[in-house]
């Protein structure tokens, strides 16, 4: 079992656009580091040192470097290397997860960093996933933003194709508003409220919260 202090773990994914120094400042000493394969070398451009790093290694060659405990996976596999991640930690009793290191470079990367969200969530896990500029989230139920006023914010269908979403506190309210998964009516909207609500009555959302303030 994990250590009974570590409650969070953070899942380091291999972005060409990784900002070692916001990776470094969002980790916690007690938190449980997953490297995603490459992501290892993310974590060293950090100055963070991972729990244990999975991976086929396929996009780096150094799984035996600074004596971290390894799991080395196939490389043709239906799991991706942040899928078993997620499963491995789960595994280990973990329900609260922060991805870094998931956004830019290759699309279909992205895409499916992005799925891993839906993922956690779908087996009772909470999950985030987060950059320098935004921090990303997935529900099908009701989600509090909690001291975002002014921030944009935008929700979008994910996975489902529509979702039924109640919105208030923000610029643009809505009331069981059908989301189109071919209309992105659901982008760009501002929380005008510390507590802006998003609650999914049908379907799957991401939210998106911009940390910067709507100007």
């Amino acid at each position: 079992m994990a250590e009974e202090i570590k409650r969070r773990c953070v899942i380091i994914c291999a972005s060409p656009y990784s900002q070692p120094d916001f990776i470094r400042e969002s980790i916690d000493v007690n938190d449980y580091v997953i490297c995603a394969d490459g992501g290892f070398d993310t974590a060293l451009k950090a100055g963070v040192k991972p729990d244990i790093v999975i991976g086929d290694f396929d996009s780096k060659k150094k799984e035996s470097d600074v004596n971290i405990k390894s799991i080395v996976l196939p490389v043709e596999k239906d799991d991706t290397d942040g899928i078993y991640c997620v499963r491995y930690a789960m595994s280990e009793g973990f329900e609260e997860f922060l991805i870094l290191g998931a956004t830019g470079g290759r699309a279909d990367h992205m895409y499916a960093n992005l799925s891993l969200l839906k993922f956690i969530y779908k087996k009772n896990g909470y999950g985030i996933l987060e950059d320098k500029f935004t921090y990303i989230m997935y529900t099908e139920e009701k989600l509090i933003i909690s001291s975002e006023k002014g921030k944009t914010v935008s929700v979008l269908p994910f996975g489902c194709e529509s979702a039924e979403v109640t919105l208030k506190g923000f610029k643009y309210k809505a009331d069981r508003l059908v989301m189109d998964s071919v209309f992105p009516i659901g982008i760009s909207n501002v929380a005008v409220s510390d507590d802006a609500e998003v609650c999914v009555h049908s379907g799957g959302v991401i939210v998106i919260v911009n940390k910067s303030i709507n100007l």
